[in-house]
C-alpha cells in the first residue's frame, strides 16, 4: 500500500502514511495538544490552516496537512501572510 501523501510504502502499523509522514502527523498531534492548552479551544482544521502559511512548517508536515484537509474544510477563511 502507498502513502496517502507520497509514493512510499506505508509504514508498518500505519494504514495511511509512510514512516516520514507518519512522524509528521504524530508531531502535528502533539503540537495540537500544546496549542489547545495555550489558546483554549481550536478545531483541528483551524490548527492545520494556521500552520500552512508559516515558513517554519516543513514540507512533510505541509503534505500531511494537504491530505488531512482534502477530506475536510479548506483554509479559505484563514488569511495567508
Amino acid at each position: 500500500m502507498k502513502c496517502a501523501a507520497c509514493s512510499r510504502k506505508v509504514a508498518q502499523g500505519d494504514n495511511r502514511y509512510c514512516h516520514y509522514h507518519s512522524q509528521a502527523l504524530a508531531g502535528l498531534k502533539q503540537h495540537y495538544i500544546a496549542w489547545t492548552d495555550a489558546y483554549g479551544t481550536i478545531s483541528w482544521n483551524d490548527f492545520l490552516c494556521r500552520l500552512v502559511p508559516l515558513n517554519e512548517t516543513g514540507s512533510w508536515v505541509n503534505e500531511v496537512i494537504a491530505v488531512e484537509m482534502d477530506a475536510g474544510v479548506g483554509c479559505a477563511r484563514i488569511g495567508k501572510r
